[in-house]
Order: structure tokens, then C-alpha cells, then sequence
């Protein structure tokens, strides 16, 4: 390890063969940004990937307006559903991190990553089961809160494609909790290995099952075929993260089984876990009810399947941007661990440098691409041309999302989970409230406006507790919170 300057500790800590530094050394700190933050933003691409994919195939059925928008129901419905447990994958990174250190520091009691890890996969496995189990029996109901009226064409289509893509809960939740273990290691190299193996398995898979293989006699499937191809790439995944898990020792598969007894101890996850469920709940649900509004536009599914490729198209960008998020997620519980709060707000203002950066870099090229990137996933050429306006309203909300995304991975690392689902539930309320106005929610730009809105006043609950003297990056705050403690 180098010599820390005064004021400043360097804290090494394992990321796979390599020891990561952290350090106020100003390139050094962007080398390490970089290093966790590049491999994640291909990672995260992919993720979006899957789904991106399955519109490019389902796009070019011949019914391309009904077929997407059945898909984009049911995606937005297993995306709410996702989208609330994706607490396990942030509440796992800052408790392994910590441990990490504490384990490398020698701290009495400290106890081994590999049992946290193994207890929250168990957890997961058993939610996954359960939550499969559950949508088995509420589907169209769930359907029909996303927008699809039961017994409609819409309805047909989206609850064959969510039924067979429910099958990869179990596996989706623990290939969360996965990316989540390695990345409190400052691991960022291997969830992007896996992820991509998962990518290209499903790339080919969506090409023989949506329209058949007739060499081998396989039938084409349409949009069963493309649930399908997801599933099976996902446990594919699944299985892919639980050997090289078991090999690399970072997983105590003992603990899987014990978690029920061993709730006290989980007592940071189910507490932190509650806080971004909370606000994970808002968010989805101002998700749903955007795509709510926008089936009720129209009845042919144009404006759906527009509001389909406006949607993937930003949670594309947005998992690029998250990227930086990622390495917040890890970088700052290690450097508070380290070095104190002097040390997380150098880390934390490099972080927003780079966020920003990155949302400038994304906005600029959706603007590049507005007119070709509606191409990608239809040949409609009805739903190319609705569809780019959006795209334009995503780009100009680039920079200010880098900005959003990277606060969230900061104030996650820090675990400050109260505050971030207060401001999102805030917002949501505030959202909503707006998209009553008939201005709004009577056409597909009213919709995305209040999708602006959204962004905005995210941005502004966050900026708000980043610069007050009440935040968790200031010293004083964080004093008198472990002198209540």
C-alpha cells in the first residue's frame, strides 16, 4: 500500500487477485473510479440488453404494434416486481464491504463475508419461490393494474409473456444478490463476464424460439418464444454465479439454510432492505402509472408501443449511467471505513464529476442517434416516428440523471436508506399529482413531461442533502448520529 497523506488512510482492499487503493491521490482516485465503473457500465448495459433484445425480435413479428405492446405490459409489470427487491443487491454491497474491511483489519468479531453473503442468497432463493408462487395467482390482475383489461388482444399477449418469464424469479433475485457480494469485494470484472455469457445465450436462444428452427423441427414460439430465451439465460446465469461464488470461497452455502434462525443478525439488511423497498415501491409505481396512462391513449397500441421504446431506451442510458453509482456503492462505505468522512467526500466529489460527465456524454449521443435509434427495435415505421420525440426528451435529461443516479449509489453506500425513500416517495406523490392535470396526461410529450418532473424533483431532494450541513458526508451530522447510537 502507498503512504496515506495526513488526514487521509489508505485502505487496501481484495479485488480478485489485485488490491484496490483508496487514496486522495487525484488520479489515482479517477483510476479506481474507472476501473470498478467500466467494467460495471458494460454490465449494466447488458442487463437492459435482455430486454432490448426481446423487443428487437418481438418488433418484427407481423403484428408489431400488439406484440410490443403486450410486451411492454408485461415487462413493466416484471420490472415493478424486480425492480422491489433490487434492495438486496444495495443492502448486500456496503455490509460486505465493511466486513471486507473489518476482516483485513483483523477487528474482533468481525465476521466473514462468505456467511453474510450465504444468508442473503438463501434469503433471496425463498423470496424468489414465493413471489413466483404469488404471481402465478394474481396475473391478470396485475395485468390489468398495468393497463391490460382482462379478455382484451393486449391482455393475451402480455400474460404469455410474463407467465413463462416468471419462472427466473428465483434465479433473477439470486444473481442479484451475487452482483451484489462482489461488488462490496471492489469486484466489478466478474458480474460483467457472467452477464455477458447471459447476453449472448439469450441472443441466440431469442433467434431460434421467436421464429423457429425448422432443421431441428423447433417451432417458432413469438412472444413466448422471447420469455423463454430470458428465462433460460437467467438461471444460466444463476448457475454460472454459484460456482464461481463456491470457488472463490465467497459464499458459505451452510448460512443459505440458516437464515431463519438468523434474523437478528440480518437485522442491517431487513432494516436497510424496508427503507429501499419503500422507495423503490414509489418509483415503480410512478413507472406504472406512466404506462397506465399512455395504454389508455389509444386502443390500436401505438402510443404503448412508442412509450415502449422511449422506456428502454432510458433504462439502456440509465444503467450506463448507473455505472458510476456502482463504484459509489463500494468506494464510499470503504473510504468512511478508512479514512472517515474526509476521505468519503473527496471520493464522493470525484464520484459526482465523473456522473456528470458520463449524463453529458449519453445525452449528446441519444441526440446523435435520435432518428436511427426507434430503427432498432421495430420496423414499424408508425411507431419509429412517435417514438423520437422521446428520445430527444431523453436526452436532454442526461446530464441532470448522471447527476441523480450517482448521488443514489452515494448515499446508498452510505446507508442512508431513510432519506432516499422519504425524497423518492415525495417525488412520486408530486409526479402523480401532476399527471392528473388533462394538459399532461392526454398525449405521449405530456407523459414524458411528467417524467421530466419526476427527475427533477429527485434532483432536488438529493442535491438538498448532499450540500446540507445535516447530510451524512458532514462531520458534525455524522458525530451526533453515533453519539445517539
Amino acid at each position: 500500500a502507498q503512504p496515506a497523506r495526513e488526514g487521509v488512510q489508505v485502505h487496501a482492499v481484495q479485488s480478485g487477485e489485485a488490491d484496490a487503493l483508496i487514496s486522495e491521490d487525484l488520479p489515482s482516485l479517477d483510476q479506481q473510479i474507472l476501473g470498478l465503473a467500466l467494467p460495471s457500465l458494460v454490465a449494466l448495459c447488458a442487463e437492459p440488453v435482455l430486454s432490448i433484445i426481446d423487443t428487437g425480435f418481438v418488433g418484427r413479428l407481423p403484428d408489431a404494434a400488439l406484440s410490443l405492446g403486450g410486451l411492454g405490459v408485461a415487462t413493466s409489470v416484471f420490472d415493478f416486481i424486480f425492480r422491489c427487491y433490487n434492495f438486496l443487491c444495495v443492502v448486500t454491497v456496503p455490509l460486505v464491504a465493511q466486513a471486507v474491511v473489518a476482516k483485513r483489519r483483523g477487528d474482533t468479531g468481525a465476521e466473514d463475508p462468505a456467511q453474510i453473503t450465504g444468508r442473503i442468497i438463501g434469503l433471496a432463493a425463498a423470496m424468489g419461490l414465493l413471489t413466483w408462487l404469488t404471481l402465478l395467482a394474481v396475473e391478470p390482475l396485475a395485468l390489468q393494474y398495468a393497463g391490460a383489461d382482462p379478455g382484451t388482444q393486449l391482455a393475451d399477449v402480455a400474460q404469455s409473456y410474463l407467465s413463462i418469464r416468471a419462472v427466473a424469479l428465483p434465479a433473477s433475485l439470486v444473481n442479484t444478490v451475487a452482483i451484489g457480494a462482489f461488488r462490496g469485494q471492489l469486484d466489478t470484472t466478474t458480474p460483467l463476464r457472467i452477464v455477458l455469457l447471459q447476453t449472448v445465450a439469450n441472443v441466440m436462444l431469442d433467434a431460434i424460439l421467436v421464429f423457429g428452427f425448422d432443421v431441428v423441427g423447433i417451432p417458432a414460439l413469438g412472444v413466448q418464444g422471447a420469455a423463454l430465451a430470458t428465462s433460460l439465460s437467467i438461471w444460466l446465469a444463476c448457475g454460472a454465479f454459484c460456482a464461481i461464488l463456491t470457488r472463490q470461497g465467497k459464499v458459505a452455502w451452510q448460512a443459505a439454510l440458516t437464515w431463519p434462525s438468523a434474523l437478528s443478525a440480518m437485522q442491517p439488511l431487513i432494516v436497510g432492505g424496508s427503507s429501499q423497498l419503500l422507495r423503490t415501491l414509489s418509483l415503480q409505481t410512478v413507472l406504472l402509472q406512466f404506462t397506465r396512462t399512455v395504454v389508455g391513449l389509444d386502443v390500436g397500441g401505438l402510443a404503448v408501443a412508442a412509450h415502449q421504446v422511449g422506456i428502454r431506451t432510458w433504462f439502456f442510458a440509465l444503467f450506463a449511467l448507473d455505472s458510476i453509482a456502482v463504484a459509489a456503492q463500494g468506494l464510499i462505505p470503504t473510504a468512511m471505513a478508512g479514512g472517515g468522512s474526509a476521505s468519503a467526500r473527496e471520493v464522493a466529489n470525484r464520484l459526482m464529476f465523473w456522473g456528470g460527465a458520463g449524463g453529458c456524454l449519453t445525452g449528446a449521443l441519444l441526440t446523435v442517434g435520435a432518428d436511427s435509434i426507434p430503427a432498432i427495435f421495430t420496423d414499424s415505421a408508425e411507431v419509429q416516428i412517435t417514438a423520437r420525440p422521446l428520445i430527444m426528451i431523453i436526452a436532454v435529461l442526461q446530464p441532470l440523471a448522471g447527476l441523480v443516479f450517482t448521488w443514489d449509489g452515494i448515499f446508498q453506500g452510505l446507508e442512508d436508506y431513510s432519506y432516499l425513500a422519504v425524497a423518492m416517495a415525495i417525488s412520486a406523490v408530486l409526479t402523480i399529482a401532476a399527471l392528473q392535470v388533462d394538459a399532461l396526461h392526454s398525449s405521449l410529450e405530456g407523459v414524458w413531461l411528467c417524467f421530466s418532473l419526476f427527475l427533477v424533483l429527485r434532483a432536488a431532494g438529493l442535491a438538498w442533502r448532499f450540500w446540507t450541513p445535516a447530510g451524512p458526508l458532514h462531520d458534525d451530522a455524522r458525530a451526533g448520529k453515533q453519539a445517539d447510537e
